[in-house]
């Protein structure tokens, strides 16, 4: 999996906070992924107003200060976050990594593709996470207090309980970064040191038995654990209250230390540099404790003490392996949701779920009377079989229209109303008699302004029946009950339905993500003619 920096950085510099990760799952699950297409259709998905062109080098100044762009490496082509800095140009890859370059290094690696989006304007800063946009702030200022708050307790003393507390803070930082490379999370900077040379690999090293204390518990667990409590119990707690605890653990912490260094070695025969960062942790406890000495200390006096921390550390080793399994069951089923939009993304998928699909008589389908809206020369024609009391069918025809808009010229909608004009206790009914009135005397603005004040806009029924006077037409009820028994002979019951070469659109797919197919299907109709 990619880390997106790229596009992360970019989506949050134009306000796009929460659609963050929906758009990244969505960009892996495409099938044309990884390339500007793909970022494109997915950017259209979710309604983001984008701008896809290739530039030339002439008109590089009069771009947005910041966009995507393709640029070539030693890899070949990445897609980058591209800055302008004066004349010069700053770029960052999918890792993270950024690097700044001059007007004339950056057109030797730039293809000449760009993408562009527009700013979210529905969205407010304040909506923003604090912690989130400043992450790196958040931890430094809790790291601080945390320290001040040690020194405020320990101030007769203070250098011991800090240098303790620091590193114990340090155990806990390496230990979250040794948890998420063992639960599989990417992070290519770690990745990069974890894989520094042929002889390291945190991966190899936690995954061998030697890291296993029972079936599910392992090394980075307990690291997890004893820095978290540790962290706490040094920053919360007088040292002379405490010193025979750390002093235990002191004696305790070399067996491990020695083991690890000792698999590592001899068994595995990789070092984890992250492993090797928590053993030189616990060797600076280990020598922390001895500059403070053993003296003075009655086990009866810290008995209480040791007991609270061993009780904490197996209560805190409870509640992480309850966590550890939620975290794991929502990476499998993140995995799952992955690998499930990747396959029926594929056009062979959708062909076969729509060929499989329950298929209408279309001859006398096309003899239908109905509205339609786009090019009625196009190769492609979409029925949408609505209804006007439906709640879903707004979403799905505001889908449409936009579906529409992307490709005027080679895809048209027909309507197709699924009611019954007989029924006059249904007060929606006179809705789509008055829009099919307006298209039978080619007043085809009114029409589609009509359709998006009732399935768009959402207005009441009551205003827009006060807007659209409505006027009784036989021609008008004849086309709709002829539409409404066409769905009855076809078995079309539930609305709305999308019809697309014959066949019902199956259900696993919604009508926007027909974006996704819609130029193949356009090549395959093109090749016919």
């Amino acid at each position: 999996m990619t880390d997106f920096f790229y596009l992360k950085k970019y989506l949050r510099e134009h306000k796009y906070y929460h659609f963050e990760e929906k758009i990244i799952l969505e960009l892996e699950s495409h099938p044309d992924y990884p390339s500007l297409a793909a970022i494109v259709d997915v950017f259209n998905y979710y309604d983001i107003e984008n701008i896809a062109a290739r530039i030339d080098q002439s008109d590089l100044m009069n771009l947005p200060k910041t966009y995507l762009s393709v640029f070539s490496t030693h890899t070949g082509n990445e897609i980058v976050y591209t800055k302008k800095t004066g004349n010069d140009f700053e770029i960052q890859f999918a890792n993270g990594f950024v690097q700044k370059l001059s007007r004339a290094k950056y057109l030797e690696g730039w293809n000449g593709m760009i993408v562009a989006i527009e700013e979210n304007e529905n969205s407010n800063k304040e909506q923003k996470s604090i912690i989130s946009g400043n992450i790196g702030l958040f931890l430094i200022g809790t790291i601080c207090l945390a320290l001040f708050h040690v020194y405020w307790l320990n101030s007769s003393n203070p250098i011991l309980p800090i240098c303790y507390a620091l590193t114990a803070i340090a155990g806990l930082l390496i230990s979250v970064f040794l948890v998420r490379e063992d639960l599989g999370f990417q992070d290519d900077s770690i990745s990069k040191i974890c894989h520094a040379t042929k002889k390291t690999s945190c991966k190899e090293v936690l995954s061998s038995n030697n890291a296993k204390v029972l079936s599910n518990l392992k090394l980075s667990d307990i690291s997890l654990i004893y820095f978290s409590v540790l962290t706490a119990f040094s920053t919360f707690t007088l040292i002379q209250d405490t010193a025979f605890v750390y002093s235990c653990l002191a004696l305790l912490s070399i067996p491990v230390l020695l083991y690890s260094l000792f698999a590592q070695y001899f068994i595995v025969k990789k070092w984890c540099i992250l492993c090797l960062g928590i053993a030189s942790v616990l060797a600076m406890q280990i020598a922390l404790i001895l500059i403070y000495g053993f003296d003075n200390f009655s086990f009866l006096e810290h008995l209480k003490n040791t007991a609270t921390f061993f009780a904490i550390l197996i209560l805190s080793t409870i509640v992480w392996m309850e966590l550890k399994n939620l975290i794991r069951n929502n990476l499998i089923y993140k995995n799952s949701e992955l690998k499930y939009h990747q396959l029926k993304r594929k056009y062979p998928v959708f062909k076969g779920l729509l060929s499989d699909d329950q298929s209408v008589n279309t001859h006398t389908l096309d003899r239908l009377e109905a509205i339609t809206i786009g090019n009625e020369n196009a190769p492609i024609t979409l029925y949408a079989v609505l209804s006007a009391s439906c709640g879903h069918c707004h979403k799905a025809y505001e889908n449409l229209m936009k579906l529409l808009a992307k490709n005027e010229e080679q895809v048209n909608v027909k309507l197709i109303f699924n009611i019954n004009i007989d029924n006059y206790n249904n007060p929606y009914n006179g809705i789509y008699q008055q829009i099919m009135n307006y298209y039978l005397l080619g007043d085809y603005s009114r029409v589609t302004t009509a359709l998006q004040d009732w399935h768009i806009q959402r207005v009441t029924l009551e205003d827009w029946k006060s807007k659209w006077k409505f006027k009784q037409s036989e021609q008008a009820s004849v086309i709709i009950q002829d539409q409404y028994n066409w769905c009855l002979e076809n078995k079309v019951f539930h609305t709305p339905a999308i019809i697309l070469n014959g066949q019902l659109l199956p259900k696993e797919y919604d009508v926007n993500e027909l974006n996704f197919f819609i130029e193949r299907l356009i090549e395959e109709k093109n090749l016919v003619f």
